[in-house]
């Protein structure tokens, strides 16, 4: 047990995938769940980061299990960073992982930065998954644009001074999208929302409990 969490390894497709489980209840009995994703493994990013930590305790202080993992390669993840495609399905191995304990259960997928990237992808595409979140998208890093056609559930946590991609920037993406996008923008902070970390997790776990 490690601050409220559970310690576990997740088999993946390029090895046992370091995870952390804290549950919202029973989980035998367990129908909502959400699997939360890393900012970058190459500046630092794991399932420690704090917006990461504190989006997993606010959403299983909610009554939902709360599933945050590390990346291949990172922490005691087995693997190598692979830029994208084998992160998706280090996902896609925790989804299954989370829907094979419970087949009933309402998924939501939560990504913070790069882990945005990984999310609202897979999570779009994924049969599984209810709703999507995607926390700071840095959208001049990385292609953005298939999510703009997506028809499930959705926010975006972005910050006004992010330092990777201008508010103005995310505002405009989300406007232009084809299918209503709820966000919420975080005023005076930067792309790691410094002291309104809290604000951030407890909006996020709002929309996850409403939604699933």
């Amino acid at each position: 047990m490690i601050g409220g969490s559970v310690k576990l390894f997740i088999q993946g497709p390029a090895g046992k995938l370091q995870a952390l489980w804290r549950s919202g209840g029973l989980p035998q009995e367990f129908t909502k769940a959400a699997v939360i994703c890393h900012p970058h493994p190459q500046y630092g990013g794991t399932m420690e980061n704090k917006v990461v930590a504190r989006c997993a305790r606010f959403i299983a202080e909610s009554g939902i299990e709360a599933v945050r993992f590390n990346f291949r390669g990172v922490g005691q993840s087995e693997g190598s960073f692979d830029g994208g495609p084998g992160e998706r399905d280090d996902l896609r191995a925790v989804i299954e992982h989370v829907m094979g304990i419970s087949r009933q259960t309402r998924l939501a997928v939560v990504g913070f930065s790069f882990g945005s990237w990984i999310a609202l992808e897979v999570g779009e595409r994924h049969p599984s998954v209810t709703a999507i979140v995607g926390i700071a998208p840095p959208m001049r890093m990385f292609d953005f644009e298939y999510f703009n056609t997506s028809s499930k559930p959705k926010l975006i946590v972005y910050a006004e001074n992010d330092q990777y991609t201008p508010a103005s920037a995310t505002k405009a993406w989300i406007e232009s999208a084809r299918q209503p996008i709820e966000s919420v923008l975080i005023p005076g902070v930067d792309h790691f929302f410094g002291p309104d970390v809290d604000h951030v997790a407890v909006k996020v776990a709002q929309f996850v409990s409403i939604v699933l």
